[in-house]
């Protein structure tokens, strides 16, 4: 085996990262490789423990991401004289957009030109960012281009789906080096303790384009109608102007868990608390709820657009409704996971077996071990 060191590189925060990448780390090391680390600080929090980890970002917000970057720029010649060792062939893996991304891949490809980079591209391209509101669109277009600039020094990229790979095709036509599709695939951690089903439930960020809009519509309509259902909703976001449209009587059949550090142990226990979970985003790439909930054997409810329809089959492990719709009609996407919920909870984890599961390691990921031998 070669003389390899592969550095998995998160300078961004993003907790639903972690348990993806440093999966593929662990698969890594049990191959023999030497892998380190280069994450935020606050991943130190989060439950899955790397090792061999190096923390150099504080990248929460904005403003400590522009903070980092200047601080970089400044004392870059340092960190890569620490963290990057000559006598090794370099293998850099990004995980989440970043402005020192770039600057870091052109400079130890300077230093060290046999150096290989590989990017994980999750979202290349935001056609129709119009879902997003004004503020987050200005925000959507700033991450884009830095992604431009990353690719640049790209020299393997990576997409987790179809759809994103499509999207990639069509921002940078002109990359003409090597691109893949490989799915991040999730570790299981389902139990096989008893099961109280009581929820639907809606997970995960929430702004202009998830849909929380739509989620609260159907929690007031429901309640209004009196009809005989439970709610949750789950999210480190400011959800203050999604409960506000909650009527009084709504709020008490929704559970709401609204902080800012949630444990992957309390979304995967909601989760398995759910008949079903909701994706209700009027556009997305794709998503890594979907992954989670088939892993805990719960059909995913969905708003039947492109990056959500590529891995949820209509009435087979999911329920898809119309882009615009009524609350009626996913009133009737509810009663029919519910009226079904043994066969779509099968089909759930069996779609998760047979794309995100661990045991796929080699088969999404065989490229990358002959590219290290």
């Amino acid at each position: 085996m070669k003389n390899v060191i592969i550095y998995i590189i998160s300078l961004k925060y993003a907790p639903g990262l972690k348990k993806e990448f440093s999966l593929i780390g662990e698969n890594l090391r049990n191959k023999g490789y030497c892998v380190k680390y280069l994450l935020a600080e606050e991943y130190k929090n989060m439950e899955y423990e790397c090792g061999d980890t190096e923390y150099f970002t504080k990248s929460t917000s904005k403003l400590r991401i522009l903070n980092d970057t200047a601080n970089f720029i400044f004392k870059g010649r340092y960190i890569l004289k620490k963290y990057f060792i000559a006598q090794s062939q370099i293998y850099l893996l990004f995980y989440n957009p970043h402005p020192i991304n770039p600057i870091l891949s052109k400079s130890i490809k300077i230093l060290h030109p046999n150096t290989v980079a590989i990017l994980y591209l999750h979202d290349p391209y935001k056609p129709d960012k119009r879902p997003y509101g004004y503020y987050k669109r200005f925000y959507i277009s700033l991450v884009e281009y830095i992604q431009g600039l990353t690719v640049k020094y790209i020299d393997y990229v990576v997409s987790p789906s179809e759809y994103s790979h499509e999207l990639f095709e069509m921002k940078y036509p002109q990359y003409n080096k090597n691109s893949c599709i490989a799915p991040l695939l999730i570790p299981n951690s389902i139990k096989s303790d008893n099961i109280n089903r009581r929820y639907f439930s809606i997970i995960g960020t929430a702004h202009h384009a998830t849909g929380h809009d739509t989620f609260v519509d159907l929690v007031n309509y429901s309640i209004s109608k009196g009809m005989d259902y439970e709610f949750a909703i789950i999210s480190a976001s400011n959800l203050n102007k999604y409960l506000k449209r909650l009527n009084d009587n709504a709020r008490s059949i929704v559970r709401i868990i609204n902080k800012n550090n949630i444990t992957d142990s309390e979304i995967n226990q909601l989760i398995r608390e759910s008949w079903g979970v909701f994706r209700m985003d009027h556009e997305v790439t794709q998503s890594g709820v979907i992954p989670v909930s088939f892993m805990n054997e719960t059909p995913v409810i969905a708003r039947d657009i492109k990056g959500l329809n590529q891995h949820i089959i209509h009435r087979y492990n999911g329920y898809l409704f119309p882009r615009i719709s009524t609350s009626n009609e996913i009133i009737s996407g509810m009663d029919y996971v519910k009226g079904d919920f043994f066969r779509l909870s099968q089909n759930s984890r069996k779609s998760y077996e047979d794309i995100w599961a661990e045991k796929n390691f080699d088969r999404y990921y065989g490229w990358l071990i002959n590219l290290l031998e």
